[in-house]
């Protein structure tokens, strides 16, 4: 070792190493991830380097490496990659955030192929004060015949001196980890905990990380038969990362149970993926993606804290998971992973910055995951609609939450429909509507069953009009924003002022007002006693053109939430203002013909039976059932005691 001087850092630099070491990172196992890639930026370097210059190339293979020792707590990373000169390391080393990858792959335009460079800011180097009181840098660059020594304890200075490296080119850095009573460093020598931290973070970069591992083995003797109660430790190479990025690969030559395999390890998944989307976009923005659809919804998916998204890689090193801002909420169910040549990302390299390439990328994924929907629907319907079983509640959310995408999404959501309990899409109920049905109709409620039997499809079922059947929880929410499709309204059968009834001459029409005007008016005075009656309740009593079996039936103004919205709400302790519905009535039904002809206190007791009936058919629980059985009970009790006429 010759010509060892000790350098203070730049200015301030004493300052934004403490940020680094306590602040920067929110965990210290990252500084591995650091170093890794570090390594092999430097080892990119040098094959990329080699192409022009042959006799900087390697000599055997490229690699990394990494050695604890327990007793001196220290652990190591060497590489055999392009390596550093004294100047080089002054520059890069001796000055914080001062990026040699940056500029190296700013210089780099002779070359065609594309580096698969990670470091962007210079400061991962440092990450390593983290865990270490004490590092040691020893580098020699390829070509060079001395090598540089760099030392410090990151406390405002570093030593420099110039030491031959005998393993040639490459740089070894040495941790000299800490001794602290409230953080276990002394991990970072431990073998599973070095396997798992790289196992985590550099899986599938393309170069070996090796380390030499301890094995336990029975002791042989002179035959090769194990001795009873003895055994002996032995050192043996292992390659701690699998080299293996699928999504990397092109998607004709992965196997479907390689797909499956990694969907099962890099998802934590036990069953297999229902549909695979392997997409590599190319262009101004580069960048990888290996989507799954799950096959089974976690117990934990409508949970609010519950994070989702796909996990991102930065060029094969692993970033962070559960990314939400790559994927809407809508298609929060989809995990895989995406990696791109050009995320922005802040310092430590740990958090996204919100700029127009993340926002470019998040729309081009959700622009090709509706895309590889819609091409499902059409080629392959039977597995999509499996999708569509699981998933398609949260795929609607779209509708009302992304107006962007809102017809695409559209034109692939399904629907039950009263023509059968095949899903359907709105194309197809389109194509099947009748030639005087003006409207696409749809009914909200618990099931397809109670759907069914609700006195607001009597008119309509005589019509033989198909009616869509919306029983999702997020219906009563989406079906607001689907107010027309293809040129055709989307009706709600609660709807207030539906009429399917359409005259075909002025004269009908003029007929049909009439007969209606004078119906009301036969009819004016009890729908006063029964707004009267219920004027907490009801801002309105109207004569109804939609029922046939039923006396009354609840609707809802055009803009005003419905009842299974408000329920919805007020169970998520959200309670909305009380909105007061419309009740109509049926002038045909037995039952208000004799209710006209009763006494204004009958007619009072009448309606407000009648009224909680309406709330039972809708779905809506009765706010005091015990009231409302008694005053059932003792009608039926007057009802008995009259004679037979």
């Amino acid at each position: 070792m010759s010509s060892a001087k000790t350098v203070a850092f730049q200015a301030e630099v004493k300052q934004i190493l403490d940020l680094v070491i306590h602040s920067l990172y929110s965990q210290k196992e990252i500084f591995l991830r650091e170093l890794i890639s570090n390594a092999y930026d430097a080892t990119e370097k040098r094959r990329l380097v080699g192409l022009e210059e042959p006799e900087l190339a390697y000599d055997g293979q490229a690699e990394i490496w990494l050695k604890t020792d327990k007793e001196t707590q220290t652990l190591q990373i060497s590489d055999r990659g392009i390596g550093m000169n004294r100047h080089e390391v002054e520059t890069f080393i001796g000055t914080i955030a001062h990026s040699g990858t940056k500029s190296f792959a700013q210089k780099l335009t002779k070359i065609k192929e594309n580096p698969e460079l990670i470091g962007k800011f210079g400061v991962g180097f440092y990450s390593a004060f983290m865990v270490a009181d004490k590092v040691e840098l020893h580098t020699q660059k390829a070509g060079d015949t001395k090598g540089t020594f760099w030392v410090s304890s990151g406390d405002g200075s570093y030593t420099i001196s110039s030491k031959k490296k005998s393993d040639g080119p490459g740089t070894t850095i040495t941790l000299y980890l800490k001794k602290s009573e409230e953080e276990d460093y002394e991990n970072y020598t431990d073998t599973w905990t070095i396997k798992r931290i790289v196992k985590k973070y550099s899986d599938f970069l393309d170069i070996p990380i090796k380390m030499m591992v301890e094995k336990t083995e029975p002791k042989l003797d002179k035959d090769g038969k194990p001795i009873e109660g003895e055994s002996e430790t032995k050192f043996e190479e292992e390659t701690l990362n699998s080299m293996k990025a699928l999504w990397r690969q092109p998607a004709s030559k992965v196997k479907p149970e390689e797909y499956k395999e990694f969907y099962k390890t890099a998802c934590k998944e036990w069953s297999d993926p229902l549909e695979i989307i392997h997409y590599k976009a190319e262009g101004s923005q580069e960048f990888v993606a290996l989507l799954f659809v799950p096959s089974q919804v976690p117990f934990d998916y409508n949970h609010r804290e519950v994070k989702w998204g796909p996990s991102l890689y930065i060029k094969k090193v692993f970033i962070s998971e559960r990314v939400s801002d790559l994927i809407p909420n809508y298609l929060r169910f989809i995990k895989g992973v995406v990696d791109s040549d050009d995320i922005p990302l802040n310092v430590s390299r740990e958090i996204l910055q919100k700029d127009h390439r993340l926002q470019a990328l998040a729309k081009a994924l959700q622009f090709k995951i509706l895309k590889h929907f819609e091409k499902m629907l059409t080629k392959n319907r039977s597995d999509y609609e499996k999708i569509w079983d699981l998933w398609g509640a949260t795929i609607k959310e779209g509708m009302a939450s992304d107006f962007s995408q809102k017809e695409n999404i559209e034109k692939i959501s399904l629907f039950r429909t009263t023509l059968d309990n095949r899903w359907t899409t709105l194309d197809e109920y389109i194509s099947r509507m009748k030639s005087d049905q003006k409207a696409i109709y749809y009914l909200t409620g618990e099931s397809i069953a109670h759907l069914k039997d609700s006195p607001h499809m009597e008119k309509i079922r005589e019509k033989s009009y198909e009616v869509l059947l919306l029983v999702d929880p997020v219906d009563d929410w989406v079906s607001s924003s689907l107010k027309e499709y293809d040129g055709k309204k989307v009706v709600s059968l609660t709807q207030d002022d539906l009429s399917f009834d359409g005259a075909t001459s002025e004269e009908d029409e003029k007929k049909q007002k009439e007969d209606h005007d004078a119906l009301d008016k036969d009819y004016q005075e009890l729908k006063d006693v029964i707004l009267g009656a219920l004027s907490d309740e009801l801002k309105e009593v109207k004569l109804s053109n939609r029922l046939v079996d039923s006396p009354v039936c609840l609707v809802s103004s055009t803009n005003d939430p419905t009842a299974r919205m408000e329920r919805m709400m007020g169970n998520l302790g959200q309670n909305l203002p009380k909105t007061k519905r419309i009740l109509e009535i049926n002038p045909h039904h037995a039952i208000i013909k004799k209710m006209k002809a009763l006494p204004k206190e009958k007619q009072k007791t009448w309606a407000d039976i009648l009224y909680h009936q309406s709330l039972l058919n809708e779905g809506t629980p009765l706010k005091n059932p015990i009231a409302f059985t008694k005053k059932v009970n003792t009608l039926m009790t007057e009802l008995s005691q009259v004679s037979p006429s």
